[in-house]
Order: C-alpha cells, then structure tokens, then sequence
C-alpha cells in the first residue's frame, strides 16, 4: 500500500454531541427505511433533520407505530405508541410552522393515510421552512451512552385525553424534573480511562461499537 500525505481537504468534526437543550435549524423531514445492522430487519421511519448549533447535522428517525393499544397501568392509562407518533408531529410540525397546526385543528387542512403518505405530505408542508426556522431542541442521554430527541412523549390525561408529557422540539423548552437528572449526571460523567490493550484487541473492540451505533 501506498501512502500520500500531500495536500487534501480535511474536514474537522464538531466533536459529541451532548446532552441538554440546544438551538437548531430546521433542516427538513422525510420518509426513510433503516435495516438493522443485527438482524437485517427493515423498519418505516420519519427522519427530522436538524443543524445544531455548535455541533453539525443531525437525523433522528422517529419509527412507525406499530400498536395504538393503552395499557392500563397502576398509575393510570399510558399512551400508546401512535399517542407519542403523534404528538411528535404535532411538536414537530408546530415548531417549524405553527399555522399548520392551526389548520389541522381548524380542519382546513388535512393529515391521513398510511405512514409513507404522513411523512410526505409533512415534508411537503414543511419543505419552505427548510433553513429558515430556528427552534430549540431537547437531547437527553439514553442507555446506549449517545443521546437524542425523547421519543415517549405523549401521556392520558384522567378523562381520557390525548395531552404532552413533555415537549421535544420548539420554544422556550424546559427539562422535566426526570430530564434534568439524566442531563446533569451525563454532564458530570467523567471519562472512563482506557486500559492498554494490544492492538488486535483494540480493532476488535472499535468494530463491535460500530454494530452498535443508533439509526439516529
């Protein structure tokens, strides 16, 4: 193998994004299939593209809701995974353009079919707004060491109602009481010291972390 070090266009990175409550652009949404790297499994999503400031882009994909039921539990009825679909679209959509939201509640405007047909019909609501509107958005550490935008955010309300548990994207966001202990404690993390391993366990290691990394 060859090497050349001459002159080339490097791109220096942002470093991680990390946790808490930043501004962003809107920078679209649209219809994707992601296929798990464990199983080969394909999966719907709506992806949200933003440009957060201080960092770079970045895509969450919010995947279709695959049950509508709500369990009751011993605090009450939780929402069901079309409850936090749709209160995603709601934030989403109300962050990026409010007169939207307006128009659906209004009934000028409509949201229907199958979930290829939502997101691009948002899309093609949303497309104008793309660069042009900024917004805050909430990050919030999640098992898997990264973070992301909360995706349960929708609750029931005592009468039955479909009501936000916590708001994801727009503006003037605060943390819920929950949020803001996950934020400080990944904030206050110190870094976990590397041991000296040999190299093949090192490459070992990368690749295994690679199979692990989110659709988002």
């Amino acid at each position: 193998m060859n090497f050349n070090f001459g002159a080339q266009k490097v791109v220096e990175s942002a470093g991680r994004l990390t946790a808490g409550i930043k501004d962003v652009t809107f920078m679209g949404v649209c219809f994707e299939t992601k296929t798990s790297q464990k199983d080969g499994n394909s999966f719907k999503t709506l992806a949200l593209k933003l440009d957060v400031d201080g960092y770079g882009p970045y895509t969450q994909n919010f995947f279709e809701p695959q049950s509508d039921e709500r369990q009751t539990m011993q605090w009450g009825v939780s929402a069901s995974m079309l409850d936090h679909f749709l209160i995603i679209v709601r934030e989403i959509l109300e962050a990026v353009d409010p007169q939207i939201i307006k128009d659906i509640d209004s009934g000028s405007k409509t949201l229907t079919g199958n979930f290829k047909q939502i997101c691009d019909t948002i899309k093609q609501w949303t497309d104008p707004m793309i660069g042009k509107v900024k917004f805050q958005a909430k990050f919030i550490p999640q098992n898997n060491g990264y973070v992301s935008l909360p995706t349960f955010v929708a609750r029931i309300t005592k009468s039955g109602d479909l009501g936000i548990a916590t708001r994801i994207v727009g503006k003037d966001l605060t943390l819920t009481p929950k949020e803001q202990q996950k934020v400080e404690a990944a904030n206050s993390a110190k870094p976990t010291t590397m041991p000296n391993k040999a190299a093949d366990d090192l490459l070992n290691s990368a690749s295994e972390e690679l199979d692990d990394l989110p659709f988002a």
